[in-house]
């Protein structure tokens, strides 16, 4: 089931652990097939396919709130793949619940808006109406407490961006060291 999108998402898994964004096994990649209404979960130990419900319908268990919040993406946003990396300054900035401020051309760059910090992955959706942030212009948040996540439109985009989310978090929070009172520059 599903045999091509599971090697695409193994693949990406390992493009993740190559950008050293599965700090002690703890990443997590996905891919949807809209078609199917089923989505291909990774991790290090780890790997499903289960429904938009979050049922798991084949391989191994994933803890269900992994799983509900990649759906949560899913759901909120058309996109094609979900990344959860275990990534250092991202998570700084999301256990203080503080998005990632515009502070270069790196970050405006690339995502084009503050990173915001959400208090769930289910209020993701909700937070970027507030914000009028577009998913696919501004393609990853924080989540109180938790971390990164990042998506993209196929799964080595959401790779890709999850390592420029984690990079601008540490471009950021270096900054801010330097410069308590920057501001963001949009």
């Amino acid at each position: 089931m599903l045999e091509q999108l599971k090697c695409e998402v193994r693949d990406a898994y390992r493009t993740l652990t190559r950008y050293d964004l599965d700090r002690y096994a703890r990443g997590m990649v996905s891919a949807i097939d809209r078609q199917s209404g089923r989505i291909v979960m990774q991790s290090a130990k780890s790997s499903l396919v289960a429904d938009l419900r979050g049922n798991v319908i084949e391989g191994d268990s994933i803890p269900s709130a992994d799983i509900q919040a990649h759906l949560a993406v899913y759901h909120a946003f058309d996109v094609g793949a979900v990344v959860h990396p275990h990534a250092r300054y991202a998570t700084i900035f999301a256990q203080v619940g503080m998005g990632i401020p515009v502070l270069g051309a790196f970050h405006k760059d690339f995502f084009r808006a503050e990173i915001p910090c959400a208090d769930s992955a289910s209020d993701m959706e909700a937070v970027f109406e507030k914000e009028s942030l577009d998913p696919l212009r501004t393609p990853g948040a924080l989540v109180l407490s938790e971390g990164a996540y990042a998506w993209g439109v196929t799964v080595l985009d959401a790779v890709e961006n999850a390592a420029v989310l984690e990079e601008t978090a540490n471009m950021a929070y270096h900054t801010m060291q330097l410069d308590p009172g920057i501001h963001s520059i949009i």
